[in-house]
Formats: structure tokens, C-alpha cells, sequence
């Protein structure tokens, strides 16, 4: 319902627009929740190729940032663009050569944030005291011990911690391209007045 309620208030372009490929987006939920369901089997084959994404766009990017440096040559930033750009693309290039180092490294920094963030969460609810706290307290808690499950399994949480939190979020993607697309087929045609609903069964 709430899908329909922000869909309602696009312009009528976009509205028309979308109700009419509303089975695209069901189409392609369809496949990124299959992809998510996949890749939590095989988490460690989706570890190592969310891995080699991540350290090719490294790579990728600290070369695109050294070209766009030597273009530039002369003005203030020359310098801090261009050693940015060589250790950007530096680790994305140890990353691509050793895969498993870099889940290793990477599902650590994951741990660490997940600490931090948690810490910091339960910290930031006690000392505002908002009407929220118990959730955010409840949350804290809750990404603390995900930091402690990823830490204190290190380094065999490498195999399976990135591949899980990649898989997980294309299931959600999915099941809410999915929902979007279905709110999206029930629109009412343009100059139409009421959402299409299906129609009340009579009882019997």
C-alpha cells in the first residue's frame, strides 16, 4: 500500500511510464533475489567475486584519478590527486592478485565498522534519550555481536561474511523491485480515478 501511495504522487509521465514496464522491475527482482539466494549457497564463490569487483573498481579508479592528475598537471592539488590515485589503484591491484588476502583484510574492516557503528549507536541513544532508544540500543547491541561473530572467527569469517552481506542485500533488492513492479501493474491507466484492485469475490 505504501508502494501505491508514493507511486500516486509521480506526474502523470512517470506514472504512465512505469505502470507500463511495471514487469521489468518484477523481471529483474526476479533475478537479482535468485542471484541472492545463490550466492547464499555458494557464499564463498560470491566472496571472491564481490572481492574482484571491489579491487578492479580500486584499480579502475586509482588509474582514472592518476591520468585525470597528469591532465591537470600544475595545479594545487597535482600532488595529493596523484599519490591518492597510485595507492587507490595500488590496492585495487594487490586485491586482484591475492583474492583471499584481500576478503581477509576487507571482512576485518567490516568487523571494525560494525563495532564502531555499534558502539557509537548504543552511545549516541543513551546520551540523547529520544523516544527511540530501546531500538537503537536494540540495533547497537545487535551489530556488536555480528563484530564479535566476524572478529573472533577471523580469518575463516573471510569466506563467508562478505559473500553473505552481498547476498542478503540482492535478496532485499529483489523482493522490493518485485513489490514495486506488482504496486506499479495496479495503477490506474491515465485519466483513470481509482487504483485497479482486483474485484471483491461475492460470498456465497
Amino acid at each position: 500500500m505504501s508502494s501505491l501511495l508514493r507511486l500516486a504522487g509521480l506526474v502523470a509521465e512517470e506514472r504512465e511510464m512505469i505502470r507500463r514496464n511495471w514487469g521489468w522491475y518484477v523481471a529483474l527482482g526476479i533475478i537479482l533475489a535468485v542471484l541472492g539466494v545463490a550466492g547464499l549457497v555458494f557464499v564463498g564463490m560470491l566472496t571472491l567475486v564481490s572481492v574482484l569487483f571491489v579491487g578492479w573498481c580500486f584499480l579502475i579508479g586509482g588509474v582514472l584519478e592518476v591520468a585525470h592528475a597528469i591532465v591537470r598537471k600544475g595545479w594545487s592539488g597535482f600532488w595529493l590527486d596523484l599519490l591518492s590515485g597510485v595507492v587507490i589503484g595500488l590496492a585495487g591491484l594487490l586485491i586482484v592478485l591475492r583474492p583471499v588476502a584481500g576478503a581477509s583484510i576487507l571482512t576485518v574492516f567490516i568487523g571494525i565498522v560494525f563495532l564502531v557503528g555499534g558502539i557509537f549507536r548504543i552511545g549516541t541513544a543513551v546520551a540523547l534519550r529520544n523516544p527511540y532508544v530501546g531500538w537503537f540500543i536494540l540495533l547497537g547491541a545487535i551489530e556488536i555481536l555480528l563484530a564479535l561473530l566476524i572478529l573472533s572467527d577471523w580469518p575463516y569469517s573471510a569466506l563467508w561474511v562478505i559473500g553473505t552481506l552481498v547476498g542478503i542485500d540482492l535478496l532485499i533488492e529483489g523482493v522490493r523491485l518485485v513489490s514495486f513492479g506488482l504496486a506499479a501493474h495496479h495503477l490506474a491507466p491515465i485519466g483513470g480515478d481509482e487504483e485497479r484492485t482486483p474485484r471483491p469475490t461475492p460470498a456465497t
